[in-house]
């Protein structure tokens, strides 16, 4: 989708069509507009830096049987499991982008692809001054609660922490890090809580779908900012797995801008928005809530080309230092 966060420290600008996706982009243009049944015209292929592999992503115009012409965004090849998504959340309107054409194949090629409506403002960030925040718990809230109807299948995310905590090792010499020293010690010190916490991690109640992927630049919306409600983008990750997979994450990301949230406890905003729809919300989701802190705070040098910023990489040393005691 089109836009810019400024409150996302690993997403980058929209890129226009390079050289490598003419071609491709040139023949499945037409195959495209055959499968749409003539409606889909001036189909315009783009990529953004954080695309990887062979998928493609562009916008277009398309033209309904009634006569009105809308701006649609085109996404292939997609995962299966997110055309499955797209397709089950279209009873709830606000909870994905409404899907227009899709299919399971294209030009003969088993792949998924989507034809859906361009959102006019996002993704989510600071014209909505602040509000942006309530507005992606709402509609993680809402996700939920539309996936509810929908008997768990696969498998959650599985790590392999004890390799990932010795690839942390490993990277803070590596790469020295800014405080390698606090680092080493911190990491140390909390080895032997580490794997109790893996343990309660695995073995926390598999009771519900997670979006996988929930951040700001995942959600827009139809009206202008500051309006809502806001509509999420990009299932490809979602599976089985606890609330609370989500909302750690989401909230990890601001742990060095803690002013932007100005007071909000993310977690706790998901918890009571779970609660006011009627949705299993455990007692002890708080307890649980920390000991992903630890592992996520534990883990991060191991993927430091995701999350090697520096401010990011301080703020992550403090809560592992919170959580070493």
């Amino acid at each position: 989708m089109a836009g810019a966060d400024d409150n996302h420290p690993y997403r980058f600008p929209i890129q226009s069509e390079g050289p490598a996706d003419r071609p491709l982009g040139a023949a499945l243009a037409p195959v495209l507009e055959e499968a749409c049944h003539g409606r889909l015209h001036d189909l315009h292929w783009f990529r953004t830096d954080w695309q990887r592999g062979g998928a493609m992503t562009g916008y277009a115009r398309y033209h309904h049987e009634d006569g009105t012409d809308i701006s649609v965004v085109v996404k292939l090849p997609i995962p299966p499991r997110e055309l499955t998504w797209l397709r089950r959340l279209q009873p709830h309107g606000h909870v994905a982008p409404q899907l227009i054409q899709s299919g399971d194949s294209l030009g003969g090629y088993d792949f998924a692809w989507v034809v859906m409506e361009r959102l006019p403002h996002g993704p989510l960030g600071t014209s909505w001054g602040g509000k942006e925040f309530d507005l992606l718990v709402h509609a993680v809230g809402q996700f939920y609660h539309a996936s509810f109807a929908y008997p768990l299948e696969g498998t959650p995310k599985r790590v392999d922490w004890e390799a990932a905590y010795d690839k942390a090792r490993k990277n803070v010499g590596l790469h020295s890090l800014p405080n390698d020293q606090q680092w080493n010690k911190a990491l140390k010190k909390v080895h032997k809580k580490f794997k109790e916490w893996a343990k309660i991690w695995e073995e926390r109640p598999i009771d519900g779908w997670v979006h996988g992927d929930l951040h700001l630049r995942n959600a827009m919306t139809r009206d202008p900012a500051p309006a809502g409600p806001a509509v999420l983008l990009d299932f490809a990750e979602t599976r089985p797995g606890h609330w609370v997979e989500d909302a750690v994450y989401f909230e990890h990301l601001y742990w060095a801008q803690k002013e932007r949230l100005a007071g909000r406890k993310l977690c706790r905003l998901i918890a009571h928005q779970r609660k006011d729809l009627g949705l299993p919300v455990d007692p002890d989701w708080a307890q649980l809530a920390d000991v992903r802190r630890g592992l996520l705070a534990v883990t991060t040098p191991a993927v430091l080309a995701a999350e090697g910023d520096p401010r990011h990489l301080q703020a992550v040393l403090e809560v592992l230092e919170i959580h070493a005691g």
